[in-house]
């Protein structure tokens, strides 16, 4: 087979395929891509970990059919230093040479009959979603997910599908984040599962400039398909933990103020933070927030802001990063913390909550240091 193809458009498909070829495997066949065409004017490249597959379909000049395992990490290392202009990627049998102005490769490749086959599944909830929505509602969640490989559970993003409305919660153990949309898929089909991180993340490299993304869950699991491109992730095994357990029900103090200031004044403060804690605290009295930092041998940093706060004074530290985190997420000028004492987890929200997406958060305090 042979493919013509320009160098941009080579390198915009192999974006994605690259961030699902594994770096490291006991299986080489896992380190290529299936590369395919049927000579009718596109090509598909799909890579495969075993856990996430990712398969694009390009537009391209085509001669003939045929398939090959292509080795990954030297072809995308190829393809990104060759020019501007069309590349010419020939095969005959596992032997592929590739052809740009005046340069010339051939790589060593493997049957195409080796490459791992795509499981079937039956569909158990179908649904479809603007992409910048769901793109939305992964990044208010993702970030809180945990790496702790021990708590496997915790280690992506919970899906919970209840009378129609969609949930994403993650949680570390040290932050929680959710966001609830209604009527974002069908009533009557309540699911919940556990989606894997990696697949999320490469959503988030494609699904930018499509307009809606198909969702399929299946048993084990989670197809989401943006026409040129389907991203097929094996779901992760739980049981979640019951998070409704840990929200707080009575945080009755309330403080709203500029979600803007709080990043810059939070930012500023944390350079003389703790490297192993960032804490900083927050001491809320009347209308006044103070953000301060004090750490041996490395200085102290303090911060006053104005806020809305009717309650008794109070202070509560935080872990800066986590706090900057969840500011980074919030819509809207001001948020607002719902706060109990200094040893018990606060909530953040947005100020102007949104009747369609419901979002908020929840952060564990630091002891106090001083």
């Amino acid at each position: 087979m042979k493919i013509t193809i320009d160098q941009k458009d080579l390198i915009r498909g192999l974006q994605g395929i690259a961030a699902v070829v594994p770096t490291k495997t006991s299986l080489p066949i896992l380190s290529t891509f299936l590369l395919e065409t049927k000579g009718d004017g596109k090509i598909t490249l799909t890579a495969n970990d075993l856990d996430v597959s990712l398969t694009t379909t390009l537009s391209c000049e085509t001669t003939g059919q045929g398939s090959v395992a292509v080795p990954g990490k030297k072809f995308f290392e190829i393809a990104r230093s060759l020019p501007d202009d069309k590349v010419v990627v020939e095969t005959e049998g596992d032997r592929i040479s590739i052809k740009c102005r005046r340069s010339r490769f051939k790589m060593t490749g493997k049957s195409a009959d080796e490459f791992p086959k795509l499981p079937s599944q039956k569909p158990v909830v179908s649904f479809s979603l603007p992409s910048t929505t769901l793109e939305t509602m992964v990044n208010r969640t993702s970030y809180a997910v945990s790496t702790d490989l021990t708590r496997p559970s915790l280690c992506g993003v919970l899906w919970e599908i209840k009378k129609g409305t969609l949930a994403m919660v993650a949680t570390d153990g040290h932050r929680l984040a959710k966001v609830e949309l209604p009527e974002a898929a069908p009533a009557g089909n309540d699911k919940d599962v556990i989606v894997s991180p990696k697949a999320l993340g490469i959503y988030r490299t494609l699904g930018a400039d499509m307009d809606t993304v198909n969702i399929s869950l299946a048993e084990n699991h989670i197809t989401l398909d943006l026409g040129d491109s389907v991203i097929y992730s094996r779901l992760l095994e739980g049981p979640f933990p019951d998070y409704n357990q840990v929200m707080p029900k009575k945080n009755t103090r309330k403080m709203t103020v500029s979600r803007e200031e709080l990043t810059d004044a939070c930012r500023r403060v944390s350079i003389l933070s703790s490297a192993i804690t960032h804490q900083v605290k927050l001491m809320v009295e009347d209308d006044r927030l103070t953000l301060s930092v004090k750490t041996p041998d490395v200085g102290e940093a303090v911060e006053e802001l104005t806020c809305a706060y009717d309650s008794a004074k109070m202070e509560i530290g935080y872990n800066a990063r986590y706090l900057l985190d969840i500011l980074r997420t919030m819509d809207g000028g001001d948020v607002t913390f719902l706060l109990d004492r200094s040893d018990n987890a606060g909530v953040v929200v947005p100020e102007a909550n949104g009747t369609e997406m419901k979002h908020q958060c929840l952060l564990m305090p630091l002891r106090l240091s001083d």
